[in-house]
């Protein structure tokens, strides 16, 4: 452009061969531009990989293709004059191209003709990082090669919610029914606004093959889906009942009367898949919704974050946009919805 060569970089990673992610960005700072020429010349660099929570899980040593790597330095040396500023919407003209290569179908009418060179990365020494995240009343570990992949997500979800609920989130609360007791949910969060049931359902990944296909991915996810519907709606009907309550080292659990009487019940999973039926789990979630009296929704981490996120460290708006969430998929009869990062108007 006529500002400088735009240097914009994608990371490409098949875990799933029909739907790879891509990560693409634009190096618009002149250090970004400065460590990839660093980064191509040695063919090496370290890698280290944060999870939605933007916590460091595991790092790893990347070796870049000896073939490519040098055709890359070439290409990004021939650029004498460099674009560096803000972000300007020819940017995003040219990344939408850039993305187009990688992926045909979100292709786009070539105006800028982007020049592309593919440089193969191979990673080993892989090392996962062990989290402890401490909360008023509770410490829960993470790590990523953590066996219990469901326990992972679990954390994960505590930890998004601890500082948003204090001493009123409870991780595995139980319930007592006659002489027996066993876990009411995964996590409880109560507020002045009402009661928040998670559910943390995640597929195995550590456990099963790399090859396989989106259709197999999606059936995964959807037979946790399932479980954790059927899981919460028991557990509504558990709290509708008044069956006494315990915290998960045995203190008495009482729930103050919430001045919203709306209880909801969230599925969390590793994912939110595309590939995935959402009119018919919009269908699940309704069917649930009325049986149990309580609001259920899907989520996964990051749409968890952008909620937690925009509630201000507010638990009543925190509820509030949950109500808004359900009617928004209520309404269009269809359970894949994003919130923006600003978050509507609070109704």
């Amino acid at each position: 452009i006529r500002d400088g060569t735009v240097i914009a970089t994608t990371l490409t990673i098949a875990d799933d061969q029909e739907s790879p992610l891509m990560l693409s960005g634009v190096l618009r700072h002149g250090e970004e531009q400065l460590a990839i020429e660093n980064i191509l010349r040695s063919r090496e660099t370290l890698m280290i990989f944060f999870d939605e929570l933007s916590r460091p899980v595991a790092r790893a040593l990347c070796t870049l293709d000896p073939l490519g790597a040098p055709k890359a330095m070439k290409l990004v040396a021939s650029a004498k004059q460099r674009y560096t500023g803000p972000w300007t919407q020819l940017l995003s003209e040219v990344l939408d191209e850039v993305q187009g290569l990688e992926d045909p179908t979100i292709a786009i009418a070539s105006n800028h003709a982007p020049t592309r060179v593919k440089v193969g990365l191979t990673l080993h020494g892989f090392e996962t990082i062990k989290l402890s995240a401490i909360g008023q009343d509770d410490v829960i570990d993470f790590s990523l090669d953590d066996p219990d992949e469901g326990h992972g997500l679990e954390q994960s979800t505590w930890h998004l919610l601890e500082n948003l609920f204090g001493a009123q989130l409870f991780h595995s609360p139980q319930v007592q029914e006659g002489v027996d007791q066993r876990e009411l949910t995964d996590i409880l969060a109560v507020s002045e606004s009402g009661q928040c049931l998670f559910e943390a359902k995640t597929a195995a990944i550590l456990t099963t093959s790399l090859e396989r296909t989106t259709a197999r991915r999606a059936k995964s996810v959807q037979k946790q889906i399932d479980k954790g519907i059927d899981q919460l709606v028991g557990a509504i009907k558990n709290l509708t009942a008044g069956l006494p309550l315990l915290t998960k080292t045995g203190k008495v659990l009482t729930l103050a009367s919430p001045l919203n009487p709306h209880r909801h019940a969230v599925v969390m999973v590793s994912e939110m898949l595309p590939a995935l039926d959402w009119e018919g789990i919009c269908g699940q979630l309704l069917a649930g919704s009325e049986k149990s009296g309580a609001r259920l929704h899907v989520l996964d981490l990051q749409e968890l974050r952008v909620l937690v996120g925009i509630s201000r460290d507010i638990p009543e708006v925190f509820v509030e946009y949950l109500d808004y969430r359900f009617k928004a998929v209520q309404d269009r009869k269809y359970a894949f919805l994003r919130m923006r990062p600003e978050g509507p108007p609070i109704p």
